[in-house]
C-alpha cells in the first residue's frame, strides 16, 4: 500500500448515538460496524416525571440530537438510555463515592429494575421500545462494599454498579435480558434493526473472536 494512502475501513451499518463504551462493545461483539456520536442533551428529570416516561424521553432526545447532527444519511440511527429503578425512584449515575455507597446500601438485599429505552430511525421509519430486567442483590457487608468502592467500577454507572464486572458477585437473581442491564437489550435491538431492513447483510459470515 502507498504510505501516503488513506485506509478506508468498512462502511458503518449503524450510527450509535451514545457515549457509552459498553453499548459500543456489545454491538461490536455481535459483528456490527459502528459510527459513534455522543449527543449532548439535558438529562435532568422533570418534577414529578415517572421513571418510564423519563427514560423514553431521554432516548427520544438523544435520537433527535443525533439526527440533527448527522443530517441526511442512509445508515440506521440508534439512541438509548438506561436507568436503575428502586421502589419507583430513579438511581442515576453517582456524583461521588458517598453517593455510590448510598445507592449500593439501598440496593443491597432488595430487588430493583433496570430499564433501557431505545429508538431506532432508518429512512422514514422509526421504532421505539423499552425493555425491563429484574435484578436482586444480596446483602453486602461493610468490608466488601468498601472494597468495591475502592476499585471504582461504580463510576459512570447507573445505580453505581456494573453487572458485567465485580458487581456480578452481588446478584442473586436476574429476570430478563442480561445485556439490558449492561446497557442495551441486544436481542430486541437486532430484531428491530432487521425488521426495519437496516441490516440486509446480517448476520456476518464471520464474527469477532471473543477472548
Amino acid at each position: 500500500m502507498d504510505p501516503g494512502a488513506i485506509e478506508i475501513g468498512p462502511r458503518p451499518q449503524l450510527l450509535l448515538a451514545s457515549a457509552s463504551p459498553r453499548r459500543r462493545e456489545l454491538l461490536e461483539r455481535v459483528g456490527l460496524n459502528l459510527q459513534v456520536s455522543a449527543p449532548d442533551i439535558d438529562e435532568s428529570p422533570r418534577e414529578g416525571e415517572a421513571a418510564a416516561d423519563y427514560v423514553r424521553r431521554m432516548a427520544a432526545g438523544k435520537l433527535a440530537a443525533a439526527r440533527a447532527a448527522a443530517g441526511a444519511t442512509d445508515v440506521a440511527l440508534l439512541a438509548a438510555d438506561t436507568i436503575v429503578i428502586l421502589q419507583g425512584r430513579i438511581l442515576g449515575k453517582p456524583r461521588d463515592r458517598d453517593d455510590a455507597a448510598d445507592m449500593l446500601r439501598r440496593l443491597a438485599g432488595h430487588r430493583h429494575e433496570v430499564t433501557t429505552a431505545y429508538r431506532i430511525a432508518f429512512g422514514a421509519r422509526e421504532v421505539e421500545r423499552a425493555v425491563t430486567t429484574g435484578v436482586a442483590f444480596r446483602m453486602l457487608d461493610p468490608r466488601e462494599l468498601d472494597a468495591y468502592l475502592e476499585c471504582e467500577e461504580w463510576r459512570g454507572k447507573a445505580g453505581a454498579y456494573a453487572v458485567q464486572g465485580v458487581a456480578a458477585a452481588f446478584v442473586t437473581e436476574l429476570r430478563g435480558s442480561l445485556t439490558n442491564v449492561v446497557g442495551l437489550p441486544l436481542a430486541e435491538v437486532l430484531a428491530d434493526l432487521r425488521a426495519l431492513g437496516a441490516l440486509p447483510a446480517y448476520p456476518p459470515a464471520r464474527y469477532p473472536t471473543v477472548a
